[in-house]
């Protein structure tokens, strides 16, 4: 009875190691797996670049927009100046 059961043991112990493990297997899923990771990372990239790409428009709009707005206060500014000086030379001439 005993040596029944050790060459039983002795069988499962070597078709457990022709078998391999099942290392063919992973080749296959690697290879899908591998293929779904590549198709993901593009799809993220695409979208990180399309935001990236609208915060750097609505940021150079923001400075855009900055920039005129100071050159037209600056302008404003300058004639209203030029207003009040013309307006002071005028009552100086008068008086």
């Amino acid at each position: 009875m005993r040596k029944f059961i050790t060459s039983i043991a002795v069988i499962a112990m070597a078709a457990a190691m022709m078998t391999g493990c099942g290392s063919a297997d992973k080749k296959t899923t690697t290879a899908a797996s591998t293929k779904a990771e590549v198709q993901t990372e593009a799809k993220t990239e695409a979208k990180t670049e399309k935001a990236t790409e609208k915060a750097t428009e609505k940021a150079t709009e923001k400075a855009t927009e900055a920039k005129t707005e100071a050159k037209s206060e600056a302008a404003s500014s300058e004639a209203a100046s030029e207003e009040a000086s013309s307006e002071a030379e005028s009552a100086s001439a008068a008086n």
